[in-house]
């Protein structure tokens, strides 16, 4: 998707741009920023004539003004440039965010003030230069203009003055947004991200949405009206959330159950998910599933299909499903029984009376169930591991699967390391999956059940795993995804 600022100097074009790049990778996009001299093509032929000599000729078109071929032939040559650039863009990355600083039109202007343009180059500039999926011309006072551009530009006011009213003329011409930016950056990044067309909006809620980080970007930035309902929907949720842990604390207490642990959660970052996952000991799930129907609790789905009976659905009224386990796992692959977590004092934490695993172990259970059950990593989940995760700790009480996991560890440490620059989901290679997998299914303590079995498992889950990749390449959806209709 492009996003292009125009606008007379001064109007604030890079300053708005960059803080558009922040915002925009905050909901986890890759974005490309593109300035106005940033050139593709024509950066060779410099390299060619050499930086000084383009300076110069540079200097005489701009400011000595004066005649000569070249400068007829330089706005083709800018033209063809931008032109190539904004092709590779569609092309390439199509799933990128590029946010252009300055654009073709933006050249027009310029060329045409000096006098630069033949029949041809204007024709092109005027009826061949495509729109932007998303376009702004900023605008601010000739007055304030001149005031931030007076250190580094020699133009009197009165050349503020007339941008200014070709910049505005532009804009109806086009049937672009005209944004005032004599206001704060804030309030001029609000009424822009309000003109965004619902459908390009809703791709931008979509992707907050898949890397779990919408609500908490909504909160940070104050931008209820990105999709109006979001606030109302998030407290809904969180009622929802009160209730399903309402009925877990007043469950376990009519159960007689002291220990467990609730997993995966990240709801402390502005987030709730599809469910909630339990973590129970195997003696503590059988005296679940067979005292469930004394207490008349309706709606409790044992499932039959995996060979290791140790996790069961549980649908609550009013609330969120609740997944019951009794060991970290995949299929049959057991990765770690419930008791060596739950035996841990330093595992567990309590809170308004709940029982959650901490974020150490919260990140041991992501770090397994991403490979297997997901294999990518959201946004929000990135944050998480690059503020907890522990490998000392790993290694220290889980030293067989620190060993077993040795190559995702590695995968994991490189990509912490790495600044943000990509799109999120981060996907797990292939390769790293399935040695990781043959490792713990071989292994002894990782063994349950019939091999055959689990390489039949192995299949079937490497098998989702591709196919949901070619589908986020062409469709953009995610497994788990939570739904902008189920909001």
């Amino acid at each position: 998707m492009i996003i292009t600022l125009m606008g007379n100097d001064g109007s604030g074009k890079t300053t708005i741009a960059k803080e558009l790049m922040k915002i925009f990778r905050e909901l986890g996009s890759e974005v490309i920023y593109k300035h106005e001299y940033q050139y593709t093509i024509l950066k060779f032929l410099f390299r060619v004539i050499g930086l000084e000599k383009i300076e110069s000729e540079r200097k005489k078109m701009l400011v000595e003004r004066k005649k000569s071929w070249k400068y007829f032939v330089w706005p083709l040559l800018v033209w063809f440039d931008v032109f190539c650039s904004l092709v590779y863009f569609r092309f390439f990355k199509r799933k990128s965010i590029v946010i252009l600083d300055r654009y073709l039109y933006d050249h027009y202007e310029s060329f045409k003030y000096l006098g630069c343009l033949t029949k041809l180059s204007e024709w092109l500039f005027e009826k061949c230069s495509p729109k932007p999926d998303i376009g702004f011309v900023l605008w601010v006072e000739p007055r304030i203009a001149y005031s931030r551009k007076k250190s580094t530009h020699d133009y009197d006011i009165s050349f503020y003055v007339e941008q200014t009213k070709r910049y505005i003329e532009l804009s109806r011409n086009l049937g672009i947004k005209a944004v005032d930016t004599n206001k704060s950056i804030r309030e001029t990044i609000d009424e822009i991200l309000k003109e965004v067309p619902e459908d390009k909006l809703t791709l931008f809620i979509k992707k907050g949405i898949q890397n779990r980080v919408l609500f908490y970007f909504i909160e940070r930035y104050g931008i209820t009206y990105i999709y109006q309902q979001m606030i109302q929907i998030l407290e809904k949720r969180k009622k929802k959330l009160e209730r399903t842990f309402a009925f877990i604390k007043d469950f376990f207490e009519k159960i007689g159950i002291k220990k467990y642990c609730i997993i995966k959660t990240l709801y402390y970052k502005g987030w709730i998910g599809n469910d909630i996952d339990i973590l129970v000991s195997t003696s503590d799930f059988s005296k679940i599933v067979a005292r469930f129907k004394e207490l008349n609790i309706p709606n409790i789905a044992l499932d039959q299909k995996f060979m290791v009976k140790g996790k069961t659905d549980i649908n609550v009224p009013d609330g969120f499903p609740i997944d019951l386990h009794s060991y970290i796992g995949w299929r049959n692959v057991v990765f770690i029984p419930a008791e060596d977590i739950l035996n841990q004092n330093f595992s567990i934490k309590k809170e308004n009376g709940l029982y959650f695993a901490n974020e150490k172990i919260n990140i041991i259970i992501f770090i397994l169930t991403h490979v297997f059950e997901k294999g990518f990593i959201t946004l929000n989940e990135d944050k998480f591991l690059k503020t907890n995760f522990d490998e000392s700790f790993m290694k220290t009480n889980f030293p067989y699967l620190y060993t077993l996991l040795s190559d995702y560890i590695l995968w994991i440490k490189k990509t912490l390391r790495e600044k943000r620059g990509h799109s999120y989901p981060l996907f797990v290679p292939i390769s790293i999956i399935i040695k990781c997998y043959f490792k713990l299914l071989f292994h002894s303590k990782g063994k349950h059940g019939n091999v055959f079995w689990g390489l039949k498992a192995f299949v079937r889950d490497i098998s989702f795993i591709i196919f949901w990749r070619i589908r986020y390449v062409i469709k953009n959806k995610l497994p788990f995804e939570v739904d902008l209709n189920d909001l």
